[in-house]
């Protein structure tokens, strides 16, 4: 029975593990983005596609979700006459800033405040404060003519999460 047991673990394992992972990979000549990982590149779109369209894209192979990504971008560029996709830039940026920024622990590009600040951008202001004994921040952004404020309150873990206050 125990080498039953680990012959079929064994075959679990291999199974498991044999999948490429170089198929998530972009090849350089066809990589337009900040990183040639097809999965990072899905998570940053989960943000910024609405349900719709991200559904419509999770759906398609890799080949054609890159083809989807770069005609979004293509449809996006608010200056075609110039080599460069600014929308594509800046989000680039706003990328790169949260994955140097917003640590592992803190869960990287799938943390909340990753989130917003690749949606959002540079907030107006940020504000240190306290919510119940725990470290909070609170982002400040004009949207819409409007100012809005995320609150993101420390976890027990060190990771600040998004904190929707209800009451007030």
């Amino acid at each position: 029975m125990n080498k039953f047991l680990s012959i079929i673990l064994i075959i679990l394992f291999l199974a498991c593990s044999n999948k490429n992972n170089s198929d998530y990979f972009i090849s350089e000549s066809e990589n337009n983005y900040w990183t040639n990982d097809l999965k990072e590149i899905e998570i940053v779109m989960s943000y910024i596609l609405d349900y719709k369209d991200y559904k419509i894209m999770s759906k398609l192979t890799n080949e054609d979700k890159l083809e989807y990504i770069n005609n979004f971008f293509l449809s996006i560029d608010p200056d075609t006459t110039t080599t460069n996709n600014e929308s594509l830039d800046e989000l680039e940026r706003r990328v790169e800033f949260s994955k140097n920024n917003f640590s592992e622990s803190d869960g990287g590009l799938l943390s909340d405040r990753a989130k917003i600040y690749i949606v959002y951008g540079n907030p107006l202001s940020i504000n240190e404060t306290y919510i119940n004994s725990s470290d909070s921040i609170v982002w400040e952004y004009e949207i819409n003519n409007e100012k809005i404020e995320f609150h993101f309150i420390m976890d027990s873990f060190g990771r600040y999460k998004i904190f929707i206050d209800d009451f007030n």
